[in-house]
């Protein structure tokens, strides 16, 4: 039977009240303890105007009352839009006009004086109530009273709009993407079936939470009933390395991996001291390269390591086991619980693909999004009839594993051979002192475009263009070898860690 991920909370705290639910640096929470913030919060949202269907913009944090504020905004019949916490209060403007927003809730006054719905200031907002009592009554109905205040809350429907996400613009102008609640919950199964998650761990979860990666990893903890600890990020190693030393028998961690990278860089191979308390490691929302692979492998033997395959607008379509399956260069895995891959020519005719006769990857099931909030054109040219078209060029194996090659947008073409850029990183992430990099397109007179490598090196190294190429030479076709070669302090990446490979296209523009 469906639910939605309010009802589980509320569940949880009436079965086991006293489990802690959820978990950072300055507090943690247990499940009576969330329901109740949670009913709070619907009242207080209820009373200021959210009610059914109401678009709401928060600005986000890494905090529990971010939570709260989410799962309030849900129960009070809301749809969640989140921003970027350093987001300016152009951008919060922008936004509601973008999505139509009822109501903004941040601190910044003067959004209030340019935007015309209802205006809540975050700093007032109340999770406390003198609640007499948090329960589960029939029909599906949470009654809860704060003082002489009485609020019937029903929880949300299945294919009630659920959250709006913002995509991180990498490969364009950013989009608003809903969800219904249906697809909210199809993803964090397919995350807790994917994953295998056992009953007692605690989830670290260091991704920003108005992303939809690490929230949907939030979820999906609050649905299975474990504790979820969160995390501000990865660049302080000292508060990476104290959540996983959190007193509890087993720990997962949901790391993307530019986090993965990030890890290497600032702490070496220092995760292999946990070997023996982390049970498994999840990511997504990057192409993983293979060096950071096998080097994870090699420090976590005993652990359960997947790569999972998705986007916003269609979420965890396909789940890899690489330390069970180990070599697979480009596999994310096979589908999962709630999705189909489907491999499209440019038509969007369903082929036979092979490594040899690649197409683009389509995904089919309830984990896809109803669509781009207020663009049906933008909607219909990538989703048609339940089935999502990515930009993603791929293929499916004879055992049903999933490869991908690259992204459209981001092949280079260099004299008509097309080079995907992933393909070049991960060859040089095997380069002894090589930190980091991104491959990049740069006009060339003869080719159109050729190849240039960008790299980070280790403190004190020095950058031997021709070793470094003869390198590539032995490890790739000749014509994916780079033919230009910078040292630079750090790569650009977006805000959750990717490669920005939009800034530099704009650069060389």
């Amino acid at each position: 039977m469906w639910k939605s991920i309010e009802e589980y909370v509320f569940e949880h705290a009436a079965d086991t009240p006293d489990k802690t639910a959820l978990i950072t640096k300055e507090r943690e929470v247990s499940y009576l303890r969330l329901a109740d913030e949670v009913s709070s919060c619907a009242a207080f949202l209820r009373k200021k105007g959210v009610d059914r269907g109401s678009i709401v913009i928060v600005k986000s944090s890494q905090t529990i009352e971010y939570i709260v504020l989410n799962l309030g905004i849900h129960l009070a019949g809301g749809v969640v839009t989140a921003l970027e916490s350093t987001v300016s209060a152009d951008g919060i403007v922008q936004a509601a006009q973008a999505v139509g927003a009822d109501v903004v809730i941040c601190d910044d006054l003067s959004v209030n004086e340019r935007y015309s719905g209802q205006f809540l200031d975050s700093r007032e907002l109340s999770f406390e109530g003198d609640n007499t009592g948090v329960w589960k009554a029939d029909g599906g109905t949470i009654l809860f009273r704060a003082g002489s205040d009485g609020f019937d809350f029903t929880f949300p429907g299945k294919a009630e709009p659920g959250n709006i996400y913002f995509t991180t613009g990498t490969t364009g102008a950013s989009k608003g993407v809903e969800v219904s609640h249906g697809s909210l919950f199809a993803v964090t199964e397919n995350l807790i079936y994917g994953c295998s998650y056992p009953e007692e761990f605690v989830h670290l979860v260091p991704g920003p939470l108005n992303h939809a990666n690490p929230i949907r990893n939030v979820a999906a903890s609050l649905v299975n009933g474990n504790a979820c600890y969160i995390l501000n990020g990865m660049m302080n190693m000292r508060d990476f390395y104290g959540a996983l030393e959190y007193p509890c028998e087993r720990v997962s961690c949901c790391l993307p991996p530019p986090y993965v990278r990030i890890l290497f860089m600032l702490s070496g191979d220092k995760i292999g001291e946990y070997a023996d308390k982390i049970d498994f490691i999840v990511s997504s929302t990057a192409p993983f390269p293979e060096p950071d692979k096998e080097r994870l492998c090699r420090l976590l033997p005993s652990s359960r390591l997947y790569n999972s395959y998705g986007s916003s607008e269609s979420g965890v379509v396909c789940m890899y086991s690489y330390q069970e399956h180990p070599g697979l260069a480009g596999c994310v895995g096979r589908e999962t619980r709630n999705s189909q891959v489907l491999i499209v020519d440019d038509e969007r005719k369903e082929i036979a693909s092979s490594a040899g006769h690649p197409g683009l990857i389509a995904c089919r099931g309830p984990i896809n999004m109803t669509g781009y909030v207020n663009e049906p054109e933008l909607t219909a040219q990538y989703f048609q009839d339940g089935t999502f078209y990515t930009n993603d060029i791929g293929y499916k194996d004879e055992n049903g594993f999933v490869y991908i090659l690259g992204r459209k947008g981001d092949v280079i073409n260099v004299g008509g051979l097309k080079v995907a850029p992933a393909e070049v990183e991960e060859a040089a992430l095997t380069y002894e002192g090589l930190e980091d990099c991104i491959c990049v397109g740069v006009e060339d007179r003869i080719t159109g475009k050729a190849l240039k490598l960008l790299v980070v090196l280790r403190e004190g190294m020095a950058l031997d263009k021709r070793d470094l190429r003869q390198y590539l030479s032995s490890r790739l076709e000749l014509y994916k070898v780079p033919q230009f070669y910078e040292q630079v302090d750090q790569i650009k990446r977006t805000f959750n860690g990717k490669l920005d490979r939009k800034a530099y296209r704009q650069e060389l523009m």
